[in-house]
């Protein structure tokens, strides 16, 4: 038997393996080919930097500024996909197109600077990387401007703040670090995590679908977790595809439906570039908003 035909039937007597260890592979290879981490942009002090927020100092300027932008979805490029299966393939893709993103962690001194929209509302905030340090949202309302302290938790103890007003005094606290960088970097591993830190019952798929959305626009995720997480989620049932989908900024992809049984409205509704599957927002009306960019910064008020 020549070496031709014992590759073919080899190949008619295996079996092929399953879709979701296949996806697995997939994020695996691809993780590989991406270790490299991108080493964050330098650039020089700008003498004179002037804060969005006003009346927010800091005690010096750094020597140099460090401020990567990590993500812009409308700018992540890539080839078309092949044509979406099913809600799996769709997040699956997704996990593919979060390992395109530059790799960047944070420092604990820096700030994860996020830009969001619902509509004509914007919303932008800088939450401190390890949660001790004082962070900033800013709100834009038609019409307004309405900006509220994230204060930072040092030593159990954190600063009151009322309608935007410092109160004396401090109050007990616990850090809610923007990063964690104990997020796996594995599906298997980020189901177990999601398992551990679930808000609500085992099964309750309501509550799942808020800690993955949670996990996506609370926190700052490294592309190898970010791709976990999307691989994760694929594993959740009776998931839907949504040809058609809009996120809170008007743009249009495709979107994965968590499944809602007995309750109207769908649940929630995650956004993805069609082109390139890059995760653009939620959408649905259960609720809507919009990812326009992420940055890891140095200072309140810098935006990359």
């Amino acid at each position: 038997m020549d070496e031709m035909r014992l590759l073919q039937r080899l190949g008619d007597e295996t079996e092929l393996p399953a879709d979701e260890r296949l996806g697995l592979a997939r994020t695996r290879l691809v993780g590989a080919m991406t270790t490299t981490e991108a080493a964050p942009v330098r650039r020089a002090r700008r003498p004179a930097w002037r804060l969005v927020l006003t009346g927010v100092a800091t005690a010096s300027v750094a020597a140099s500024l460090a401020a990567v932008l990590v993500l812009a979805p409308d700018r992540i490029g890539g080839s078309a996909p092949a044509a979406r299966a099913d809600a799996r393939q769709v997040l699956r893709d997704a996990a593919v197109a979060a390992l395109r993103l530059p790799d960047v962690e944070p420092r604990p001194d820096q700030f994860v600077y996020t830009r969001m929209q619902d509509g004509p509302e914007l919303r932008e905030s800088w939450a401190s990387v390890d949660g001790t340090r004082d962070g900033l949202v800013v709100e834009h309302p038609a019409g307004g401007r309405q900006e509220f302290v994230l204060p930072g938790c040092r030593d159990g103890r954190a600063k009151m703040y009322k309608g935007g007003q410092l109160l004396p005094g401090t109050e007990p606290c616990v850090p809610s670090p923007a990063y964690d960088p104990a997020v796996p970097t594995d599906a298997t591993a980020m189901r177990a995590y999601l398992d551990k830190h679930r808000s609500g019952e085992p099964g309750d798929v309501n509550a799942a679908a808020k800690d993955v959305l949670s996990l996506l626009g609370d926190s700052y995720l490294r592309p190898r977790s970010r791709a976990a997480l999307f691989e994760a989620a694929a594993a959740t049932p009776g998931l839907e595809v949504v040809e058609k989908a809009t996120d809170g900024a008007g743009r249009s992809g495709v979107g994965v439906r968590w499944p809602s049984p007995g309750r109207s409205p769908a649940l929630m509704v995650l956004v993805f570039d069609p082109r390139t599957y890059a995760f653009l927002g939620v959408g649905g009306e259960a609720g809507t908003s919009a990812v326009l960019s992420v940055a890891v910064v140095d200072r309140v008020g810098q935006k990359g």
